[in-house]
């Protein structure tokens, strides 16, 4: 039901409008005031928190500003998701999270964005020199206000702390996604592959494994030509290379390069399988593992190859069957020099030299 006073404004059917599932609380109104201000407390800064939400600033004029947000009625609804504004250009610009469109494309490398200012940071990449560097790591940034917020994350100088658990943030808009998918158990969920994230930074970042625009692996590794869409992947899977497996299993010692991996690996000793499915009851050591096999159920294979339109359920399959596309062969055999497809078809061939040298000794 509509509340008295609010203008409804529907895009133009010419607008590629992205529906979300009804039961998607992706980008639903949250109720700010049912957290208590006591958890928004920032600490090692001055700050101008707002009495009446869980919201706190930098200074008394953003806090005038948003105060105002208060006392102006909110008329201007979202037809997509409902949320209320209570100023036209704010629902404007709101309305172009539901959209496809990628107007604003990059006349270097293609990459397109939703908004001018995207297009205007992502720029910044190609040209001028890393002039702020990190007094700590050395990390190098085009940005002074970028290399701030790198810098606080050396420091831990957080402005949101999470009383529940202790975890600290910059944005406030991370601090409340934390508190929405993580204690109060809300969740966002894919509607290409129906994939749920408790952050919906995490959906964001998930949704451009489906978009034909940007689904190209950009991030090679330069030691056994491995790619990946992300570059922060990358930069975990070079960690296997390099040794820097610092999570080490207690039971066998296995080394892992990431604290969640090292808690799936346990789980391999434990038996503990959370993961159940809600079809068959099928239990699984990992949400990753359910996800795929819930497809089996449903059908859904959101991963297609743009070469032949052939259809996967993981994004792995996919990656494995563009190399016969693009003849690809990233591992080598030491023996003969010969190249494969898939490690599991090299450690196959790596068995017959195995075989030969065994029967000569």
């Amino acid at each position: 039901m509509i509340p008295d006073g609010v203008i409804l404004v529907v895009l133009p059917d010419s607008s590629a409008i992205q529906k979300e599932d009804s039961t998607c609380s992706t980008l639903r109104i949250e109720n700010v005031h049912s957290v208590s201000s006591a958890n928004n407390k920032p600490f090692g800064i001055i700050s101008f928190p707002c009495s009446l939400c869980t919201r706190v600033y930098k200074s008394q004029n953003t806090l005038s500003a948003h105060m105002k947000l208060h006392i102006t009625p909110k008329k201007f609804q979202c037809t997509v998701c409902q949320k209320v504004y209570p100023r036209m250009y704010l629902l404007k610009k709101h309305m172009v999270s539901h959209t496809l469109e990628r107007p604003y494309a990059c006349d270097i490398c293609n990459v397109k964005y939703k908004r001018n200012h995207e297009l205007t940071a992502h720029k910044k990449r190609h040209v001028g020199t890393k002039k702020y560097v990190c007094n700590i790591c050395g990390h190098a940034s085009g940005s002074a206000s970028n290399l701030k917020v790198h810098r606080q994350r050396h420091l831990q100088e957080y402005r949101f702390k999470c009383e529940l658990c202790g975890k600290g943030f910059y944005k406030n808009v991370d601090y409340q996604g934390h508190m929405g998918g993580y204690h109060r158990g809300e969740k966002h969920r894919c509607e290409t592959c129906g994939k749920e994230f408790p952050e919906k930074k995490k959906l964001i970042l998930h949704r451009k494994i489906h978009d034909p625009e940007r689904n190209t692996k950009r991030f090679p590794c330069e030691t056994c030509g491995k790619s990946f869409l992300f570059r922060n992947k990358l930069l975990k899977h070079m960690r296997s290379h390099r040794g820097e497996a610092n999570y080490i299993c207690d039971i066998c010692g296995k080394a892992l390069t990431s604290g969640v991996s090292l808690q799936t690996h346990q789980r391999t000793h434990t038996g503990e399988k959370p993961f159940v499915c809600d079809v068959c009851g099928k239990a699984f050591s990992s949400s990753k593992y359910l996800n795929v096999h819930e497809r089996t159920h449903t059908g859904v294979k959101p991963y297609t190859c743009k070469e032949c339109g052939k259809c996967f359920t993981q994004c792995s399959s996919l990656s494995i069957h563009m190399r016969y596309h693009t003849g690809e062969r990233p591992y080598k055999c030491e023996f003969c020099g010969k190249a494969f497809i898939t490690k599991t078809l090299l450690n196959t061939h790596i068995k017959n030299h195995s075989a030969v040298l065994d029967s000569v000794t």
